[in-house]
């Protein structure tokens, strides 16, 4: 059945990979082909991991599921950006590099392969590269591999056939013999079979996490930076990139196992078995009176916690006992089934349950919240400069602690609204903010009577105060 599903998945992008690559040789605008490339890129790459979990299955046939499976998560990754480096003269100055590009990333895990939005055009005027997508994996096991990958393409005039307009192909074929004309057509033919046609994507830089990045807030990463054998189409990425990546098991959001049950805790001195509906899900067995309570929403009665640290023991008369250490004694809860079955399915749910605890790590220990991708695909629109990693960079060590060291923005003076534009058009000497430093020395620039710095800085040509 599994390979079934792989064969659908393999046939569906066989026949994306056909339309993208007609589509490639209509276009007449660079937007759409752009597009129509990444999509191929994307589906080739899709066709490749499918195919090679395919023979990988046939290969070494998955054993049949034995009880409990261990819990699978939801992964979404978010917040994608990834500062670019250029030159002062480039960026600030508006003149130097001319390079543009056209840049789009693979997340992957797995056999799940998503594309982000494609930015383009990417220059000089811009130090970031941030992309608006949520991107959403579902059913990833605890020891994943997540690995993104930057794929860019240089903006140049494309000069293959795919590219030239209707009546230039028209003159061509008709000035040339019948004989070159079907090379020429042959040509194209095997140029659209391999995949060859319309611009070309190249791989900029590739980054791998696990379970250990995961984390509920943004953080940065390492990026591996690719070295092209042509260093013009490099992709000036500064080696780093920060994301949201967010991992949220199954078994928290979703059931695990239920049922009525008999209960005798430790404060339960006489004896007396309380009959009780109980539900285990979010690391917690609770219990309430009856099932419908829980369907109204009511608090539970008890909340027990099986976690990684929680002992389950089987005990005779369909008994378990649930175990946890509480100011250091162990608080001990007894549950009675009603059959042998039942006991055996409780005490592999919650021993699994434990299990599955311990392999989450922080992500079964934090609730981290998986946002939904919602409208995040639109169009790439080149927007004013705010925001950006590069203005956060501080570019002055600090003296001590309490020191503040100035951005970029605050350097320059600029809002983050300031467009380069007007950054590019402005005085050659701008005007700097006063800042405030605390009591010590060693501060280079004058000092006034306010205590109060007027920085100099060597790429201004007349050191103003």
């Amino acid at each position: 059945m599994l390979e079934f599903d792989l064969e659908q998945k393999i046939d569906l992008e066989i026949k994306m990979r056909e339309g993208s690559t007609k589509l490639l040789a209509a276009c007449r605008h660079q937007a759409q082909t752009l597009e129509a490339a990444k999509n191929l890129l994307t589906s080739n790459e899709r066709m490749s991991a499918y195919m090679a979990e395919l023979q990988r299955r046939k290969k070494d046939p998955p054993a049949r599921p034995l009880g409990t499976q261990p819990c699978l998560a939801r992964v979404s990754l978010s917040d994608l950006r990834m500062p670019l480096i250029w030159r002062d003269t480039d960026h600030f100055k508006n003149k130097g590099d001319y390079r543009r590009f056209a840049v789009f990333c693979l997340a992957r895990i797995g056999t799940e392969i998503y594309d982000t939005t494609l930015l383009c055009p990417v220059d000089r005027s811009l130090t970031d590269l941030t992309f608006p997508d949520i991107l959403f994996f579902n059913n990833i096991p605890s020891d994943f591999e997540f690995k993104l990958e930057v794929y860019s393409h240089i903006l140049q005039d494309d000069l293959s056939i795919a590219s030239t307009p209707r009546k230039i192909k028209k003159t061509i074929h008709s000035s040339i013999s019948r004989t070159v004309g079907k090379k020429l057509a042959a040509s194209l033919k095997d140029e659209l079979n391999t995949g060859k046609i319309g611009p070309h994507f190249e791989l900029m830089a590739t980054a791998r996490l696990s379970l250990d990045e995961v984390h509920d807030s943004i953080h940065t990463h390492d990026l591996q930076v690719e070295n092209l054998e042509n260093r013009s189409h490099q992709l000036p990425l500064f080696g780093h990139f920060c994301c949201r990546l967010a991992a949220q098991p199954d078994c928290i959001s979703q059931e695990v196992c239920s049922g009525d049950i008999l209960i005798l805790d430790g404060e339960n001195r006489a004896g007396q078995w309380s009959p009780v509906w109980a539900q285990l899900q979010a690391f917690r067995l609770d219990v309430w009176s009856k099932r419908e309570d829980w369907e109204q929403g009511q608090d539970p009665l008890r909340s027990i916690t099986v976690d990684r640290n929680t002992l389950i023991q089987p005990k005779k008369s369909k008994e378990i006992t649930i175990s946890n250490l509480r100011e250091g004694k162990e608080d001990p809860s007894i549950i009675r089934l009603k059959t042998t079955d039942e006991q055996q399915k409780w005490i592999r749910c919650l021993v699994q349950h434990t299990k599955d605890h311990f392999r989450w790590k922080h992500a079964a220990e934090n609730v981290m919240e998986i946002q939904s991708p919602g409208s995040t695909r639109h169009s790439f629109t080149r927007q004013l400069r705010q925001g950006s990693l590069y203005d956060e960079t501080p570019l002055i060590e600090s003296v001590n602690s309490d020191y503040h060291r100035p951005t970029v923005q605050e350097i320059f003076g600029m809002t983050p609204s300031t467009s380069l534009s007007s950054c590019a058009s402005s005085s050659s000497s701008p005007t700097f903010r006063e800042r405030s430093y605390s009591s010590g020395g060693g501060n280079k620039g004058r000092v006034s009577a306010t205590g109060t710095v007027r920085s100099h800085w060597p790429f201004t040509r007349n050191n103003q105060e």
